[in-house]
């Protein structure tokens, strides 16, 4: 596990250089007035003299009789002409910059949803309910896509589908039967040697997409695991239930407690080391990647978002490489899926949340509730919930006045998404099973 990252700061330290706005372009149109000013005093300096140069930089505000002279000479009016062309010219480069970076995330969002629109098409010429990878379900077809093994981390569940009339699927009869269980066993022992690496790279989807995959290569988590345990895909028989359907026949393996648990424990480390750099408990952070994807690294989402903590590249994976460094970048999804990055990635998006979103909220356990509820639906949802507006100081300033359990009680009542409602439930209630199970 590599752990030479750029550390994560918690609220109470604050690194030379971290921007604390949540709006980019303000910081950077900050930035760039302060680069025009100080090129105007210098290039001032040394065409009008340093008198006529603190004078326009507002340093000779108490001799106002020579500053106005200097201010009208030919030379220095023309050295404002120069300023006002310098300050234009840079805001138009940075314009630029934001609309060249808003067509390439725009440009990879459309790609990816393209490239699941039509692969979800071709499904649907063999299957009525073609259905692709998810958050918390692995999807694999065979290559003439008649068959379909899907993993669902969630119920720890191995479920195979045989067409009829596709290799040993038939119309029902014992025979067929059996060969289709034989052939669903096969299946599941096959998951146990199938690496991660493997199980994305092959991806119809992004291939599609045009997906780079050197980084899941070169990745010891996607090179050394499978996508099931080896030790938890030696099956019988005797653990595979078999439904006959109008078209098709459905053989389901339950997989033991035990490797639910096992992924778990497979991501501890991660969570410790990187909860430790940003000041936040490692249950939480094992709490939302339980939530995000049952610890499914192969988790995506039609967003998309990638990975253990589903990062969205276009709108959290932002304020992640702003963090990380000093600007703006689209995580790919070929990083995003590498554990290692992924729960370094969503760690830093959480600590944002709890020490820059809602650092002004002084209880730690309401500003917690309002952080979980962000990395879900977003900071400025959790907002409108609270104080019934988008702006983050209403929220903070309403936050202050409540208890943690009446913040936590007007999310539940005001947030306008189920789905969000629930995770706050769940999240809440998964760190509190992994302080008490783990010793977090």
């Amino acid at each position: 596990m590599k752990l030479n990252k750029p550390k994560i700061y918690p609220a109470t330290s604050k690194p030379m250089g971290e921007r604390l706005s949540c709006d980019v372009s303000r910081d950077v149109s900050r930035d760039v007035s302060r680069d025009v000013s100080q090129h105007v005093s210098q290039h001032l300096s040394k065409r009008v003299g340093f008198a006529v140069s603190m004078a326009l930089c507002g340093f000779m505000a108490g001799s106002g009789v020579l500053a106005s002279q200097l201010l009208s000479s030919p030379v220095a009016q023309a050295q404002a002409q120069d300023f006002a062309e310098f300050k234009k010219r840079n805001q138009q480069q940075f314009s630029q910059f934001k609309q060249d970076q808003e067509k390439a995330f725009a440009e990879f969002v459309a790609r990816w949803q393209q490239a699941e629109a039509d692969y979800i098409q071709q499904l649907r010429e063999h299957w009525s309910d073609a259905k692709v990878s998810s958050k918390t379900q692995w999807v694999k077809y065979s290559d003439d896509q008649r068959q379909r093994t899907t993993v669902d981390y969630e119920t720890d569940t191995v479920t195979v589908e045989i067409l009829d009339g596709a290799g040993s699927g038939g119309k029902g009869t014992a025979e067929d039967t059996e060969n289709a269980v034989n052939e669903a066993l096969r299946q599941v022992r096959e998951l146990g040697s199938t690496k991660l690496s493997t199980a994305i790279s092959q991806d119809p989807i992004h291939i599609s997409a045009g997906m780079n995959f050197n980084n899941v290569r070169s990745s010891s988590h996607m090179q050394g695991q499978s996508v099931l345990p080896a030790q938890f895909t030696q099956v019988n028989k005797q653990q595979a239930q078999v439904e006959r359907r109008a078209d098709r026949t459905v053989v389901k393996v339950k997989l033991p407690p035990a490797a639910g648990n096992d992924r778990a424990s497979r991501m501890l480390p991660l969570a410790k080391a990187y909860a430790a750099q940003a000041g936040l408990s490692p249950a939480l952070v094992m709490a939302i990647i339980h939530t995000e994807s049952s610890f499914n690294p192969l988790a995506r989402s039609p967003i998309p978002a990638f990975g253990l903590m589903q990062i969205v590249p276009t709108s959290a994976g932002r304020d992640i490489t702003e963090y990380m460094h000093g600007e703006q970048q689209l995580l790919s999804a070929d990083y995003l899926y590498d554990p290692d990055q992924n729960v370094q990635a969503g760690t830093i998006y959480l600590h944002l949340l709890n020490n820059r979103y809602f650092k002004g909220v002084r209880d730690p356990e309401s500003r917690l509730y309002l952080a979980i509820a962000a990395y879900n639906t977003g900071p400025g949802n959790v907002s409108k919930a609270i104080a019934n507006s988008n702006k983050l100081a209403d929220a903070t300033r309403v936050a202050n006045r409540m208890s943690a359990q009446q913040i936590y009680d007007r999310l539940m009542a005001n947030l306008p998404a189920t789905e969000t409602k629930n995770y706050l439930r769940k999240v809440t209630s998964r760190q509190k099973h992994y302080q008490e199970e783990f010793n977090l």
